[in-house]
C-alpha cells in the first residue's frame, strides 16, 4: 500500500485525485487542508485511509513540524501531489505587489513547503514519486491571468529542477499540466481585481477565453495515473489535446525566433 501526501485535497482536482487514490487503489492519504470542517467530513467518508493535516501550505514552519511527525506515525510517504493553489485574475498593472506576493506564496512557496520536509524520509525508500501540479498556464499565456501564469511557469521550473537535482536518488519527479476542468478554479476559488478604465475589459476577457472544452475532473484521472503507473515517470503530461496543439505551435514560433537571432 502506498502512502500519499496530497495538498489541496479538499476540492477541485486534488479532491478528485484523493478520492480515486482511496476508493480505487485503497491507499492512504495524508491530506493537507486549511479547513478543519472539510477534514472531519473526509475522515467520516474515508475513515482511516484519510489522515488530515490541518495546515496552510504557505506556513513553512508548520509543515516542517507536522509532516515529519505524520511520516513517523503513519509511515513514510512515497507519493506527493502538490494540488494546492488558486488563480488571481487581473491585469499586471492593476494587481498590487501584495496580490502578486500572495499568489506566489501559495502556488510556488506552498509547493516547496510540502515537498522539502519529506525528502530526507523519501531518500530512504526503494521508490518514490513527486507530482507537481502546473497548468496549461505554465506553458502559454493569456491576458488577465498574469499572476497565476507567473506562478505556474515557476512550478514548471520547480519540477524540472527537482527532477535533475534528485536524479541520483530513487525519487522521480513529474509535472502535470491540466487543461480546464469544472473545479471552481475560475469562480468560487478565484480572486479577482477590477480591471481599470485604461483597458478594454471586453476585449481582454474575449482574448482570455481559451475556447477549450471544460471537462469533468474525473477526465483527468487517466493522465494522473499515467504519472504513477508508468515505469519511468514522464517529465510532463498535458491533459488537453487542443492545448497541446496550441503549445506546439507556440514552441515552434519560439524556436524560429531563437534561430532568427543569429541570422
Amino acid at each position: 500500500m502506498n502512502i500519499w501526501v496530497v495538498s489541496g485535497c479538499s476540492n477541485g482536482l486534488g479532491r478528485c485525485w484523493t478520492d480515486s487514490i482511496i476508493r480505487e487503489r485503497r491507499d492512504r492519504v495524508i491530506g493537507i487542508t486549511r479547513s478543519e470542517g472539510i477534514a472531519h467530513e473526509m475522515v467520516e467518508i474515508y475513515q482511516d485511509r484519510f489522515i488530515p493535516c490541518i495546515a496552510d501550505v504557505r506556513d513553512e514552519r508548520e509543515l516542517a513540524e507536522k509532516l515529519p511527525v505524520l511520516a513517523q506515525e503513519v509511515g513514510t510517504p512515497n507519493r506527493i501531489v502538490t494540488s494546492a493553489g488558486y488563480a488571481q485574475f487581473g491585469t499586471l498593472e492593476d494587481l498590487s505587489t501584495q496580490q502578486l506576493r500572495e499568489q506566489f506564496e501559495t502556488n510556488v512557496e506552498g509547493t516547496l513547503n510540502v515537498i522539502k520536509p519529506l525528502l530526507s524520509f523519501m531518500r530512504e525508500l526503494a521508490e518514490a514519486r513527486i507530482l507537481v501540479v502546473s497548468s496549461m498556464s505554465g506553458v502559454a499565456c493569456w491576458p488577465l491571468l498574469g499572476a497565476y501564469q507567473i506562478s505556474k511557469h515557476a512550478i514548471e521550473a520547480i519540477g524540472e529542477t527537482l527532477r535533475i537535482e534528485l536524479s541520483n536518488t530513487r525519487i522521480q519527479v513529474g509535472i502535470i499540466e491540466p487543461g480546464p476542468y469544472k473545479t471552481g478554479w475560475a469562480t468560487t476559488s478565484a480572486r479577482r481585481e477590477k480591471i481599470s478604465d485604461a483597458y478594454d475589459e471586453d476585449a481582454l476577457i474575449k482574448r482570455a477565453t481559451c475556447g477549450f472544452t471544460v471537462e469533468d475532473p474525473k477526465a483527468s484521472l487517466p493522465f494522473f495515473w499515467k504519472m504513477f503507473d508508468t515505469p519511468t515517470m514522464p517529465v510532463r503530461i498535458a491533459t488537453s489535446v487542443p492545448f497541446i496543439d496550441l503549445a506546439c505551435v507556440q514552441a515552434e514560433e519560439k524556436i524560429k525566433a531563437w534561430r532568427g537571432s543569429f541570422e
